[in-house]
Formats: C-alpha cells, structure tokens, sequence
C-alpha cells in the first residue's frame, strides 16, 4: 500500500494505491496517525486505486472515523468501487461516511463548513 499526501489548508487528502488489506492497513494507520499529530483533523481518503478492502480495513476506518469526530473532524471518502459499496452496506456502515466521486467534491464540503 502508497499512501500519498496532499495539504490542501485546513483539508488533508490521502490517496491510497493498493489493497486495503492486512498488508496494507498499516501504512494507511501510519499516515493517519501522522496527519493527526500533526492537528489535521479533516481528512478526504480517495479510494481510486484500491481494488479490495477487508474487513478488517474497513474496521481500521471505521475506528479512525471515530477519532477524527472526537477531534471535531471528519473523513470523507472518495471514489468507493462496487465492491467496496457492496461490503460497506453488508457490515453496516454506509451511514457513517459521506462518499463522493471526486476529491474536488470532498474538499468543498469541508471548505464550505469552515
């Protein structure tokens, strides 16, 4: 998994290339965890280039999901397949994230709230 970064102000946006999977959960951990001790706290997580995600990364996402909101930020997602719409609805957790089809999208909605 590359986790690329992207400042843009107040919104921080995460490209990931890979799979979302054992293998890649820590590099998305580590990137989340250093966006966040460096206080952003607003993140866009575009999931163009990730054909599979387990459950335990949706797990990862879910919980960091969390912690963002506890810092008054939040996490939007970008670009969901098919296959990864099908398994957020199968776990349940489809409410809990605002998805769109392009970061542009994404990073509005945060600029537009500020």
């Amino acid at each position: 998994m590359h986790v690329e970064r992207t400042d843009l102000g107040d919104v921080t946006v995460l490209r990931l290339d890979g799979d979302l999977d054992e293998n890649g959960i820590d590099a998305l951990r580590e990137a989340f965890y250093a966006c966040m001790t460096q206080g952003h706290f607003n993140l866009v997580l575009n999931l163009r280039n990730v054909q599979f995600i387990s459950y335990m990364g949706v797990g990862v996402l879910v919980e960091r999901l969390r912690k963002l909101r506890a810092f008054k930020g939040d996490l939007k997602l970008v670009s969901l397949n098919l296959y990864a719409q099908r398994l957020f609805r199968m776990v349940g957790v489809t409410a809990l994230f605002d998805t769109f089809e392009s970061e542009s999208q994404a990073v509005r909605v945060f600029q537009e709230a500020a």
